[in-house]
């Protein structure tokens, strides 16, 4: 828990990271220039920065990346109040009074018996939120179109986990996967395959993928960046070893660049 010393340092740092943006806006002529359209961007590069950090664990990367992502929330709440008029008060109003709401059993007399039920409640009380008048709108509104898609497909599937449309037995997830391999290779063997039809097929595979790795308690979007990174990794190593011996890849058989890449593969990393 914060001291009341520590939470007066919090504040003056705060205001004084709100009068470097304000100075900024009105003095710096690139700062001055930027717009909601402009900045959208650079929030996703720092949003992006931040997790990187955060997948190495480096506190100064971490310090660094996380002050440069709260600059850039500061940043666009200025950029938003001189084009529509959004006070970051509103702001901070909003989102106090949203979290207070959703945490009826923080800041009312609700009881919770565990995380399970917090997640419920949550859901149920958005989905009254989202109601107007009789018409109730769906629980998977509101996703954000820009998301990557497997932590999109990832979102989806936990939304719908938490009014019990979901698999109750892991195998039974497995088992989907393999139904989804199935049906792409049935696409596969037809004399012409439909290209629509292998590709909607392959986007079950991968749906289904997603699936697996939330019951398996993974999160898809970084195991498939992992992945990546262990290919680049490996693949760089291959690109070494023929560099050593005066041959680029473009010169090199399948069959050479598979044997190093076993070889590589089964090296301690």
């Amino acid at each position: 828990m914060l001291t009341k010393a520590q939470v007066r340092l919090d504040s003056g740092m705060f205001q004084e990271l709100l009068a470097v943006v304000k100075t900024l806006r009105e003095k710096c002529p690139w700062d001055r220039k930027q717009t909601v359209a402009t900045t959208r961007p650079l929030m996703l590069n720092e949003a992006y920065e931040l997790d990187d950090a955060l997948s190495k664990g480096d506190k100064n990367d971490i310090a660094e990346e996380l002050g440069d992502y709260l600059f850039m929330g500061i940043f666009l709440a200025n950029v938003l109040e001189q084009e529509q008029g959004i006070r970051l008060s509103d702001v901070l109003g909003k989102v106090v009074e949203k979290l207070k709401r959703r945490h009826p059993h923080v800041y009312g007399n609700v009881r919770v018996r565990d995380e399970q039920e917090v997640l419920q409640n949550w859901e149920r009380i958005k989905r009254t939120e989202r109601e107007t008048g009789s018409e109730a709108k769906s629980i998977l509104d509101g996703l954000p179109e820009t998301l990557p898609a497997l932590k999109q497909a990832q979102l989806i599937q936990e939304r719908c986990h938490r009014v019990g449309f979901d698999w109750t037995v892991p195998d039974d997830v497995l088992n989907k996967v393999v139904e989804e391999v199935v049906e792409v290779k049935d696409e596969l063997r037809v004399k012409s395959p439909d290209e629509k039809r292998v590709a909607e097929e392959i986007g079950d595979l991968f749906f289904a993928l997603v699936n697996f790795s939330r019951h398996s308690e993974i999160d898809a979007e970084t195991v498939l960046r992992d992945a990546n990174a262990k290919f680049i990794r490996r693949f760089k190593l291959v690109e070494h070893e023929f560099a050593q011996k005066g041959r680029n890849l473009e010169n090199v058989t399948l069959e050479e660049m598979d044997e190093v890449w076993e070889r590589i593969k089964h090296k301690p990393e």
